[in-house]
């Protein structure tokens, strides 16, 4: 029994230890409350540091605005602390629940991983010449279009909006392009897919945007980077908890200038010594519309039309929604985005509505196995024509040439049902409003985009890595045009009734490619990566197109587009084509290799071989090299002593080459197309197809690559652990065997594209990054930068030293229609036209002295005045004017010196185009839960073309155009010349009277330009400078005190002013611009126009950011 006793006493005994250690386990296996500050070591806290659990992503959490953190961690865990420019810190619990962290700056962290070509980079690494915006950054600007976010933020990429309507092109040159005939803008690749445009990702989807500037950065991209690289890369799968974040804002839009233009009065007097100038048959007309001369004092009191408000005064709200889901789990990660956006416009019916989708997922397969996956959405409908570009569309400079007041219609009480039909034309006509008239057009463009791109990653080995990526891209473009029965295309080609256009277009791009690469570290002092790969990329499109005439008077433009066939079937009534694109081709083969000794002397080496369908067998490859070193300088031991103020010193020289295969399909080949007009009997008497010709221009099968040379010397640098940084870059540029479209003389042919000439830019770029102030309640940064680039055509062809364009603006109605220039030794951009030279005075004609001593001018025989020997003769300018040439038309210079204006001698550059500098800089500040911040963009030395200030100087094509307020008569308040007398209402022809009533008048009369023919001169070409708010932010983000009472991680409102001021001595509505003129887009060889540009906005708006 004793035994049996012991027993049990040792069984309770093992029993006990047993359950004392299950509980001990259970105790340590349970989860503990922790609780912490996390501060730098100046003391101040540091808010928003990540708190997690080492090898659980899922538990974590961020530090609040005090530092302070709360934990639900097992009692056993590591929890790693880390924050952006500081060193993570892992720390074991150990058991216990207050942990307080020290983190120290680390200087190296700031140098971030970047996105270069066909893979990442980190920035201390970097050879070439990269510019990266965050998109958190662009985050801050609410903007429908990323580049516009983009704009003054990156040395040397001159951003610049072609007008102001919501879809209007964005032109974006990197270190000022060197094509001549060709596309100048660069490549756009998004998450590793070639794209046309960057118009239709949404801002809010963007992680980041990188620029490759030079040759040792863009060569890897061969036939496509001669005009630089923009890699945008969307926001990609995140695993952890479940995330859901909304953003989104209502704007309101104003025009932010309006133009002066003549009052009722003024416009009623002019219109009448207009009129007056061409005889007694003319003032009969013009007093039927607006009454007799003795009554016009009563337009003094009539209150006239703002047409630019009735045009440009919608005042509907825009708005944007987006929504983001991101989570998953360390194996799968996901990220799913939705945006829609509805952009107003300042005309009504003109805007345009998108919805985006964005959803990338991340998986890993097996260990060293993973899959990327990534569908990008994009629907786009455009509504309006707009005022810019193409043929047949209302001008924005009919707002400040339409007639103020309609005359007697305006006095009388008419029923216009009640004239006879001429009468009632003749009505309808007159008091049609520029509403109607913006009504006479419509248009609905529909863009959808399909892409999807997949791609796996083997980690073969430590070293090795192969990628595979598979892209397809599917467009969907379609364009309807209506254009009502009093529409200019329906008035010329229509038969005064409705007829419609409707093309549409669907392309493809298909891209495989394949990488390895290897990397690998030697003896701790070698570093080496190498990469090489293969590529091939395949794109064709097919497009469709209908035009319908002699609809219904009252057809609506949907009813007419769900009934094309249903027309009057009369001849010409229904023209149908389509065309098939050829299939273009590129296959390329590509390596890099990147070598590191001792972290401080860097070595890249690139090279890429690409083949492309548009070139003969003979010229179909080219061969991009380019080379790269780095020096690491701060890394240096005698610059040891300096590491507690300088950060980062790195000197960075590169040389390389790129290509440019920007021209159309078959030009080195003879294609035919069947004739749709007939057919011809051939043998046998059958009927057989005629063909003929389908290119437009003469092939050339000696066709090659257009080849960029680029050098580059940069120096970046950065003090005090990155407090302050920036960088500093020289670069030469050369592009050679430019393809140029060139005249020729040939049965059919007008051209040939050709390989000829040089061209160069030359250029300096700076740009810097501050954090003046980093405190726990407040903070401010600023940025800046500024590029200085000199561009400039070195050669042309062989003997040839000019090349002559026409901008296409008025047509066969201008006067010097080829008003654009090519000259070796002079930049690109440069406009051609007549020098003004002031105006004509009453000393400028013959006199004589009367029988009372009293000085009279002296007339031909025809009554014309008669100039001084000596004077020049511009009469070239004033034929088929009312008033021909007499004291007050326009001076012209006579270059050659024969005395007497021509065409083909007295024109030279009369403007420059391009910029001397461009640049922008930026504030951005923090107090407490108050966020602000102001971007600024700058355009210095650029001339502007001012076509809409030519055209509204004179009354083209309007038999009573209202103008500029400043070709006002000087005695109605204005600065022109004048030969009305107010008292009687004729015309003075008496030389004192004229001399003293003209006394302070600068301009010359409108009434002596002639009525259908503009003429290109100095006078409307205007420096185009400016500084401009691009916008101003401030946000409020409520504490999370209040946030986390609903269920909400951050909320923060904020209200956006865009387009704040501009300062500028430009006359026109915006500086900023670069019209299509006639073309469905802006050329670089017509650049800086400003012809019938859609105005510039003010917007304000107001927004929220939540996140859950």
């Amino acid at each position: 029994m004793q035994r049996m006793s012991n027993k049990m006493k040792n069984m309770r005994a093992a029993l006990l230890f047993c359950l004392v250690a299950l509980i001990s386990l259970s105790v340590s296996a349970q989860n503990v409350t922790v609780k912490g500050t996390v501060t730098d070591k100046t003391g101040e806290t540091v808010i928003g540091a990540s708190v997690v659990q080492k090898g659980n992503i899922g538990t974590g959490t961020i530090t609040d605005i005090d530092g302070n953190f709360t934990l639900n961690v097992p009692a056993n865990s590591t929890l790693v602390f880390s924050y952006v420019g500081m060193k993570s810190q892992e720390v074991a619990l150990k058991g216990r629940t207050v942990i307080n962290v020290i983190m120290e700056d680390d200087s190296q962290a700031l140098e971030e991983v970047v996105v270069i070509g066909y893979g990442t980079a980190k920035k201390k690494d970097l050879t070439g010449a990269v510019s990266t915006v965050k998109g958190s950054d662009l985050a801050k600007v609410p903007v429908t279009n990323a580049a516009e976010a983009l704009t003054g933020k990156l040395a040397g990429v001159q951003i610049t909006t072609a007008d102001g309507s919501p879809d209007a092109e964005m032109i974006i040159k990197v270190r000022g392009g060197g094509s001549i005939t060709g596309d100048n803008s660069p490549l756009y690749i998004v998450d590793g897919f070639p794209v046309s445009s960057m118009s239709d990702i949404a801002p809010s989807d963007i992680e980041d945007i990188t620029v490759l500037k030079d040759a040792a950065s863009t060569a890897i991209y061969g036939s496509q980077g001669a005009n630089g690289v923009i890699l945008i890369t969307t926001k990609g799968a995140k695993g952890g908890k479940t995330t859901v974040s909304y953003n989104g804002y209502i704007q309101g839009k104003s025009i932010r200038k309006t133009l002066d233009v003549m009052d009722p009065y003024q416009f009623v007097m002019y219109n009448y010594e207009r009129q007056a100038l061409r005889g007694s048959s003319s003032i009969k007309a013009f007093e039927e519309r607006y009454g007799a001369y003795g009554d016009l004092d009563l337009y003094q009191y009539q209150q006239g039309h703002n047409w630019q408000e009735e045009m440009f005064g919608n005042n509907e709200l825009s708005q944007s929604h987006n929504i983001s889901v991101t989570g998953g789990s360390e194996k799968t990660k996901f990220t799913l985005s939705g945006t829609y956006a509805n952009d107003k416009s300042l005309m009504e019916d003109n805007g345009y509505r998108r919805y985006n989708m964005n959803f990338k997922l991340k998986h890993e397969l097996y260990k060293n196995l993973n899959l990327d996956f990534g569908v990008r959405l994009a629907d786009t409908e455009t509504q309006g024509v707009g005022t810019g570009g193409g043929t047949y569309k209302i001008r924005s400079y009919d707002a400040l040439m339409k007639a103020p007041v309609f005359g007697l219609y305006d006095q009388l009480d008419i029923d216009p049902s009640t004239l006879p039909e001429d009468e009632y034309q003749e009505y309808m006509n007159a008091t049609r409003s520029l509403k109607d008239q913006v009504n006479d057009y419509w248009r609905r463009k529909n863009d959808r985009r399909y892409n999807f791109n997949a791609a796996i990653t083997w980690d073969i080995t430590k070293h090795f890595v192969y990628r595979a990526e598979g892209g397809y891209d599917y467009s969907f473009n379609q364009q309807k045009d209506w254009y009502g029965p009093k529409s200019n295309k329906a008035v010329q080609d229509g038969g005064e009734l409705p007829m419609g256009e409707w093309s549409k277009k669907d392309s493809w791009k298909l891209r495989g490619t394949h990488t390895l690469t290897w990397k690998q570290k030697f003896a701790n002092i070698h570093d080496v990566n190498i990469m090489v790969g293969q590529e091939y990329i395949a794109s064709n499109s097919e497009s469709n197109n209908m035009i319908g005439k002699f609809f219904q008077e009252d057809i609506s433009p949907e009813k007419m587009f769900a009934s094309m066939a249903n027309n009057s079937k009369a001849t010409g009534a229904q023209t149908i084509s389509s065309t098939l694109g050829k299939e273009d081709r590129t296959i390329s083969f590509f390596g890099r290799a990147n070598y590191s000794l001792y972290d401080r002397y860097l070595l890249t080496v690139t090279m890429r071989a690409d083949g492309s369908s548009k070139f003969s067998r003979g010229n179909r490859w080219g061969y991009f090299p380019a080379a790269a070193l780095g020096w690491r300088i701060i890394e240096e031991p005698f610059m040891e002593n300096t590491k507690e103020w300088m950060s980062n010193l790195k000197l960075r020289l590169s040389y390389g080459t790129a290509g440019n295969n920007r021209i159309g399909d078959a030009m080195y080949e003879t294609t035919y197309k069947a004739y749709s007009s007939g057919k011809y009997y051939g043998q046998g008497g059958e009927q057989n197809p005629h063909y003929t010709l389908n290119n437009n221009q003469l092939a050339n099968s000696n066709l090659k690559w257009e080849t960029t040379i680029t050098r580059n010397i940069g120096l970046d640098f950065g003090f005090f652990n990155e407090r302050l940084s920036g960088s500093i870059d020289y670069y030469w540029n050369t592009v050679k065997d430019l393809l140029i479209e060139m005249p020729i003389t040939a049965i059919g042919y007008t051209s040939m594209q050709q390989n000829l000439g040089q061209t160069s830019n030359r250029g300096v770029e700076l740009s810097l990054n501050a954090s003046i102030l980093q405190k726990k309640d407040y903070s401010l940064n600023f940025n800046f930068n500024i590029g200085f680039n000199k561009n400039k055509v070195d050669k042309l062809a062989d003997g040839v030293n000019s090349m002559s364009f026409n901008s296409g603006a008025f047509s066969s109605d201008m006067r010097g229609q080829d008003d654009y220039r090519v000259i070796v030794g002079q930049p690109l951009g440069l406009v051609w036209g007549f020098v003004y030279d002031g105006v004509y005075g009453v000393d400028d004609f013959v006199t004589y002295t009367d029988a009372n001593g009293k000085t009279q001018f002296q007339f031909d025989q025809s009554g014309k005045y008669i100039l001084k020997e000596g004077v020049v003769d511009n009469t070239y300018m004033t034929a088929s004017s009312y008033g021909e040439l007499r004291p007050g038309a326009m001076k012209l210079k006579d270059l050659d010196g024969d005395g007497k204006i021509s065409e083909d001698k007295d024109r030279t550059i009369i403007g420059k185009t391009q910029p001397k500098f461009t640049g922008g800089f930026g504030l951005n500040a923090t107090y407490k839960w108050f966020d602000f911040s102001a971007n600024f963009n700058f355009v210095v030395g650029n001339d502007v073309y001012n076509m809409d200030k030519m055209v509204s100087s004179q009354s083209y094509r309007n038999s009573y155009a209202n103008l500029r307020a400043d070709m006002t008569p000087v005695t109605l308040g204005g600065k022109a010349w004048t030969y009305l007398d107010h008292a009687t209402g004729t015309i003075i022809t008496d030389y004192e009277t004229l001399k003293s009533m003209n006394a302070n008048a600068t301009y010359w009369s409108a009434a002596t330009m002639s009525d259908n023919n503009p003429v290109p001169t100095s006078w409307a070409v205007e420096d185009g400078s400016f500084l401009r708010l691009q916008n101003l932010t401030v946000g409020f983000t409520l504490p999370k005190e209040w946030t986390k009472k609903f269920a909400c991680n951050q909320l923060r409102l904020y209200c956006t002013l865009n387009n704040v001021f501009c300062l500028t001595n430009y006359s026109g509505y915006d500086p900023e611009v670069n019209t299509a003129i006639r073309n469905s887009k802006t050329s670089g060889l017509t650049p800086g126009a400003d012809f019938s540009a859609y105005p510039k906005s003010f917007s304000w708006t107001a927004g929220v950011n939540i996140t859950f």
